[in-house]
């Protein structure tokens, strides 16, 4: 609740009345990632966008190279996907296993799929990707999996106070 002045209850208004210029003014600029004005693309049966990378000179989207079959990946996790639930900031981001690519699916104006050997049956882009370079010795088995069912056992049995 935004008030008029420090100390009274009136309620101020000012920004409940002029929101509706304001909205207006948004809608009626160009915005970079798609080239046009929102009110015009609200109408628009599809609108096509450019690239949003952060990194300068990074090709991403259709322009970017396709990986190899032989390439050795990791696939980032989606929300709850490795235990379910809540993820926590010791739960990891990348698989904790490398795979292949399977298959490679292009689409007119989409960026490519990729399906990989022995991971779970959704597609990934390429943002969703970790290639591992050659030479990479992974963690042995029992390190990568040691952690996991251990904290399931602490929070059968362990009250967290928030």
């Amino acid at each position: 609740m935004l008030l008029a002045a420090r100390g009274t209850s009136e309620r101020s208004i000012e920004c409940v009345t002029r929101l509706p210029a304001v909205v207006a003014a948004f809608n009626g600029e160009v915005t970079r990632l798609t080239g046009k004005k929102p009110s015009g693309a609200i109408k628009a049966r599809s609108v096509a966008q450019k690239p949003s990378s952060t990194v300068l000179g990074r090709t991403i989207g259709l322009d970017e190279p396709l990986l190899l079959s032989d390439a050795l990946v990791r696939y980032l996790y989606a929300p709850g996907e490795l235990e379910g639930g809540r993820r926590r900031a010791t739960d990891p981001m990348w698989s904790l296993t490398t795979h292949t690519v399977r298959n490679v699916v292009l689409r007119g104006g989409q960026p490519a799929l990729y399906y990989l050997n022995s991971a779970p049956a959704r597609g990934f882009v390429r943002e969703e990707l970790l290639i591992v370079p050659d030479g990479t010795e992974l963690p042995p088995d029992q390190v990568l999996m040691r952690a996991r069912p251990q904290r399931r056992l602490l929070d059968r049995y362990c009250v967290y106070s928030i």
